[in-house]
């Protein structure tokens, strides 16, 4: 029995090694179809790629209207508070719903060339993610720029949006296969992301997230420990303006994110032979 399972590891290890290979093989393909999806998504765009700069911009002065001027929001520096969370759930909302169509929308792609699937929703969180970089470098300058206080654990801001960019691709794999045998899920995506955003303390700290008490579980804190986004977002404005090293939380978003590469990459293998017949 030993043996056997050695040889079932050997084999998982030897199949995730030359996906991997295979995947690299066609760099220069998932490099053309990220360029593509940047130039589609401002197509017949006066600003075209400047939008991904204003947009977050744009929300940011709306939220800053309703709870700092409306509302009277008590934190400090609030507009930078915001930004440092909505950047990536921006980034992650972008990534799972352009992940969602990355399938079913290039079915003529599908029937046409063989290529590893697993390309179709990676340059779709990679394309995301490019804009992201952009946005959040230049919200670093902006920074500098109005003087506020950057601290030495900047440095772990990069790690920090490589583990977004692992959950999200992730997330964007396992429901771009799922899309495609059940199409109701696009429906439900958008009820849960409207969701899981007031879920995620983006415009709102943590602390004023009560202490409510079930069978002796803090139930709200739990809610908010097991929310990889709420992490995430703790975890930029922590390194990024507050001086703390990431929370002991991450833990759970990097297995998070290792499980659904995993499960992302299983479905792929599993069901790409039946995209081609379906969509």
């Amino acid at each position: 029995m030993r043996v056997l399972a050695e040889k079932s590891e050997a084999g998982t290890i030897a199949a995730i090694l030359g996906a991997a290979r295979e995947v690299a093989s066609f760099s220069e393909l998932l490099r053309t179809m990220v360029i593509r999806d940047l130039k589609l998504r401002y197509r017949n765009s006066a600003l075209g790629f400047l939008w991904s700069l204003l947009s977050p911009l744009l929300m940011m002065l709306v939220f800053v209207l309703v709870f700092k001027v409306l509302t009277q929001s008590s934190i400090e520096n609030y507009p930078v508070f915001l930004m440092t969370g909505l950047l990536p759930w921006i980034f992650t909302q972008g990534a799972l719903v352009g992940g969602l169509h990355s399938v079913t929308g290039n079915a003529n792609l599908i029937n046409k060339v063989y290529f590893p699937r697993e390309l179709l929703p990676l340059s779709a969180v990679l394309a995301g993610f490019v804009q992201f970089v952009a946005a959040y470098v230049l919200l670093m300058v902006a920074l500098l720029v109005f003087g506020v206080q950057l601290h030495v654990t900047i440095v772990f801001v990069p790690l920090i949006m490589l583990l977004n960019l692992a959950f999200a691709l992730g997330l964007a794999m396992v429901v771009s296969v799922v899309n495609v045998f059940f199409r109701d899920l696009q429906h439900l995506v958008e009820i849960s992301m409207l969701f899981w955003f007031f879920l995620t303390p983006i415009f709102y700290t943590l602390d004023v997230v009560p202490n409510t008490s079930f069978l002796g579980l803090d139930i709200h804190r739990w809610v908010f420990s097991l929310n990889p986004m709420a992490t995430l977002v703790t975890d930029y404005r922590y390194v990024l303006t507050e001086g703390y090293w990431p929370i002991r939380h991450t833990v759970v978003t990097i297995a998070m994110s290792g499980f659904l590469l995993g499960l992302g990459w299983y479905l792929m293998r599993r069901f790409a032979h039946r995209f081609a017949e379906i969509v």
